[in-house]
Order: C-alpha cells, then structure tokens, then sequence
C-alpha cells in the first residue's frame, strides 16, 4: 500500500484512503523543506493547493493535485490516478482518527468499553494501540464496501475523469 502526506484541506479522503489500509499522514503543510522530507521517505503528497504547483523542483515528484470537491470524486481520483487495488485484509486495518494500523482484541478485553448490545451482538473486535478507539463491524461496514467498490468501478471504467453519477453523490451500488 501506498503512503500519503495528505494535505489539510482533504480530510474525508484521507479517512476513506485509511479505510483501505493506507498509511495516512494528515497535516497542513507549508513548508516546502518539510514536504520534501515527507517526498524523500517515499510519500505521495496529494493537495488542492494550487500553489505547490508553481515549484519546480516538485514537478517530477509524487504530488497530485486532486481537482474535485466531492471526497469520493477526490478517492477516484486517487485511485484511477495511481492504480490502487482494493485488498479486503487491509480494509478497516488503521484507525481513522490516528493512523495507527489496529490490533485485534478479545470481546472480553474490551468489554468495558463498548455499549453492551455491541458486546452481544459483534463477534470481531480491533482496537487502536495508541488512542484506544475501538472498532467493530457494524450495519455501516456493507455500506462502506459497497461505496468503495462503487468508486474502483467509477474509476476503472472512466476514460478521463471519475466525474459521471458521482458528481451528484450518485455513485452506483455494484451488484454481486
């Protein structure tokens, strides 16, 4: 998987590129010597900021101006732009909020920290070593693949842009 300096003003795109398993890093950047650090460990910088476009000593590096508005219009982009490939073992493998790639725990490791019907009612639980979110799959996982697939779809199938039905949120619910 790939690794992303994610700029500031694209926080939904960097929480669906950790959804697939990236390893995110979301911060504004504005200093051109701290992005070239991030560059020169192998990220890939992705920003609306017109301005780091004008650099010409970024022009052969990995930064990507994503032009849409609309974050899963912006998470086609990203895929279509660097070929991702969904893998279904590093989904839901980071936490969302911190980046760190979650653990696996036993329902009764956290079973202090869940309301009692998920405690019942999930058998899997991940938790996140550093902020101790915990995480589970809930109703909203089915929806969220079914997004996700939506947009490696919109992205595979697109000649030019990912724009189509996403435009209007219209991403197609993929069958099988």
């Amino acid at each position: 998987m790939p690794r992303f300096l994610v700029d500031i003003m694209l926080g939904k795109l960097s929480k669906w590129l950790r959804l697939l398993g990236c390893d995110v890093e979301y911060k504004e950047v504005k200093d051109l010597l701290v992005l070239e650090e991030y560059l020169n460990r192998g990220y890939i910088f992705l920003t609306r900021r017109q301005a780091w476009l004008n650099y010409k000593v970024l022009r052969n590096k990995p930064v990507y101006f994503i032009t849409a508005n609309e974050p899963f219009i912006q998470l086609c982009e990203v895929i279509k732009k660097l070929d991702l490939k969904f893998d279904p073992r590093s989904f839901c493998s980071r936490c969302l909020k911190c980046n760190a790639l979650l653990e696996e725990k036993r329902r009764e490791e956290i079973a202090n920290l869940v309301p009692e019907y998920v405690l019942h009612t999930y058998q899997t639980f991940k938790q996140c070593p550093q902020c101790k979110r915990v995480y589970w799959p809930g109703s909203h996982k089915e929806k969220m693949l079914a997004r996700l697939k939506a947009c490696f779809t919109a992205a595979r199938n697109s000649s030019t842009s990912c724009v189509g039905d996403c435009a209007q949120g219209q991403l197609p619910v993929p069958s099988d």
